[in-house]
């Protein structure tokens, strides 16, 4: 039934706040791939969407109109010398895990950021996470850091592993200024960016 589905890659909205909760509350209470321990509220979910999307990409994926996977960019730290950066993040349905989702995702995430003018993009990943560290590795992320027992959940201290992924042709700041909102880059470009990675999902089922 699965192999006959539709798929969509686009920007999130703020009616797909309860969709983007029920992927990520079993996630939250269920493992340590999130150290984010209480669940959020409806209303928190869509305040931290609306709060990203001021910067970042927001994306979502459906299936004949069901919200199965959710990824983001988001800033790493608040100082100002950091705003070419940005850390990712990437929530799957588990059942619908293995069907290229995250990739495609992460394909548009990766052309829009590059196009808004990010320099350095980053993946923190609880450890082991070999699942996660595949997908990184795909996209040409390196491992550059391993924080020893920096997390304390679900009984035991975790270890985070940080990679990071310079953005080929990322110009020097002074030449290109800071990065660009999504809302300022050209409509029909943004909407190339999803069309492609949609189509590259809809041939990998």
């Amino acid at each position: 039934m699965h192999s006959r589905s539709k798929a969509q890659i686009r920007i999130a909205k703020s009616t797909d706040s309860q969709a983007i909760l029920d992927i990520y509350a079993p996630y939250i209470e269920q493992t340590a791939i999130t150290f984010t321990s209480r669940t959020p509220t409806l209303g928190q979910v869509t305040r931290t969407m609306s709060d990203i999307k001021r910067r970042y990409p927001y994306l979502v994926c459906e299936f004949d109109g069901e919200v199965v996977g959710f990824a983001y960019a988001y800033r790493v730290r608040p100082q100002e010398a950091y705003r070419w950066n940005a850390e990712l993040s990437v929530y799957i349905n588990p059942d619908f895990h293995g069907r290229g989702i995250a990739t495609a995702l992460y394909t548009a995430l990766f052309q829009l950021l590059k196009a808004q003018g990010y320099c350095n993009l980053y993946a923190v990943i609880t450890l082991p996470n070999e699942a996660s560290i595949a997908l990184h590795s795909h996209f040409g992320f390196t491992q550059c850091m391993v924080q020893r027992a920096c997390g304390y959940k679900l009984g035991e201290w975790r270890d985070v592993l940080w990679m990071e992924y310079r953005v080929p042709g990322a110009a020097d700041p002074g030449e290109h200024g800071v990065p660009l909102p999504l809302d300022e880059l050209n409509a029909n470009d943004v909407a190339t960016v999803l069309a492609m990675a949609s189509t590259l999902l809809n041939n990998a089922q």
